[in-house]
């Protein structure tokens, strides 16, 4: 670099002093424009120039939020309740204030999670989208500018080398509209604070707003932030020994003094009011949010399901009808049978007697006891957290087979009740969930 800026000095010096016009051989008239020396900048600026030009990015971390105050503060102890939204369907307790809260900060902008029981079972795109609507951004000032012909410049006073001021140029060169910046385990931080560590964290692009830049450690965020306006509309909870659960509608904050709105099942849009509020909710879905009582008094989610509909006063849950026909599967007795649990497989011997009859004749008749489910629920059937699953293999002859997963406890949408349920050639029955300790009990001792 020094001898470059020696060189076109001189160059420049020599055509100065014998007045020619002519470019110096072997330097291009662009590189002696860029190298001639501002008029009356010192040596000393001149070094201090070429070691800014030099200097490596600046890597260090910005400070955030969670460098010096907690993720989460239970704002519901200062609540003043005249001022917050109604609640029309039970009397508010602190535990029901902090569940309200809870459930507002695990909320997808006006929505609820996909169900699932047991957090093993849950969306990883909707936990990282709710790790990341939850985890404070840096405290990053950043300048843009946009000149006559469009070109894009970031400037930070307080990190003007800082490699993030460079990613957020470059990203508004190409056209993404980035607004803030999150550190990875600032969002692993929320994760585990909201979810506990049942399921894995992966950082991936997940999240539609959201880009992961692996590189940096961090998550930019495109547009403006998420809204969050729910507010749960609390029907009841439950305090177990290692469990709480809410019964619940969501409702959504309007304006400040008016009435919350409310989206119905039918795909409606209405505003509650106390006059009327048992009309619109009466039939409605209930939704039950399950938390595990983690350390320090944390509500970790480990599950969102419906468990039924508010009768017509809105004082009581009830199921739905079960959506199912009083016919079983249609089952060949097999020659063989063949029983695989995660990595193990046994064979059954069908013709060993177990109660009064065979094995085969056993299970069959359990089997043909299902009753299928209908339509549309079919694909809505919930695994339950801990659940087991077995395959049975039935074996014919000339190879045929005809593989059985049964599943020890499933939830039907609408449906406050556990159920074992099977899936045979893609269609789904249920059979009552004491019927799965017949059937293992009937394999364990039936092995071959």
């Amino acid at each position: 670099m020094k001898m470059q800026k020696t060189a076109a000095l001189l160059a420049a010096m020599l055509i100065a002093l014998s007045g020619c016009s002519e470019v110096t051989v072997g330097l291009s008239q662009e590189e002696v424009s860029e190298e001639e020396p501002v008029i009356g900048q010192s040596a000393e600026a001149l070094k201090e120039q070429e070691e800014k030009e030099i200097l490596p990015p600046d890597d260090s971390r910005i400070p955030t939020e969670l460098d010096t105050a907690p993720a989460f503060v239970e704002e519901w102890k200062t609540w003043d309740m005249s001022q917050m939204p109604p609640q029309y369907l039970m009397q508010m307790d602190e535990t029901a204030l902090k569940l309200i809260e809870t459930v507002r900060e695990i909320s997808l902008q006006n929505q609820m999670m996909r169900p699932f029981d047991g957090i093993s079972h849950a969306s990883t795109a909707d936990l990282m989208r709710i790790a990341l609507k939850n985890t404070p951004s840096l405290n990053f000032s950043i300048q843009v500018d946009r000149d006559d012909k469009g070109n894009v410049s970031t400037v930070s006073e307080e990190h003007p080398n800082h490699v993030l001021t460079l990613l957020m140029q470059n990203e508004l060169e190409e056209g993404r509209d980035i607004r803030d910046f999150y550190y990875q385990e600032d969002v692993a931080a929320v994760y585990r604070r909201l979810f506990g560590g049942g399921r894995n964290l992966v950082f991936q692009d997940l999240c539609p707003k959201y880009y992961y830049y692996a590189r940096e450690g961090v998550f930019g965020r495109k547009g403006d932030a998420e809204k969050n306006q729910v507010w749960p509309m609390m029907v009841r909870y439950e305090i177990g020994e290692n469990t709480i659960t809410a019964d619940l509608l969501l409702t959504e904050e309007n304006q400040k003094n008016k009435p919350l709105i409310y989206h119905k099942a039918d795909g409606g849009i209405v505003e509650l009011t106390a006059d009327n509020y048992r009309t619109h909710l009466a039939g409605e879905p209930v939704y039950r949010y399950t938390f595990k009582k983690g350390p320090q008094n944390q509500f970790l989610l480990d599950g969102i399901r419906q468990i039924g509909i508010l009768d017509d006063k809105c004082q009581n849950i009830l199921d739905l009808e079960l959506p199912v026909q009083e016919k079983g599967p249609s089952l060949k007795m097999p020659e063989r049978m063949t029983v695989s649990s995660e990595s193990v497989q046994s064979q059954i011997d069908l013709q060993k007697a177990y109660q009064d009859t065979t094995a085969a004749d056993y299970l069959m008749g359990i089997l043909s006891e299902g009753q299928l489910v209908e339509g549309e629920f079919a694909s809505k059937v919930l695994a339950g957290s801990g659940a087991e699953t077995l395959t049975l293999t039935l074996g014919y002859q000339e190879g045929e087979e005809k593989v059985i997963t049964i599943i020890s406890s499933s939830y039907l949408p609408g449906i406050e009740e556990s159920y074992l349920t099977f899936s045979v050639d893609s269609q789904q029955y249920i059979l009552p969930q004491k019927r799965y300790a017949n059937i293992k009990t009937c394999l364990i001792s039936c092995k071959s």
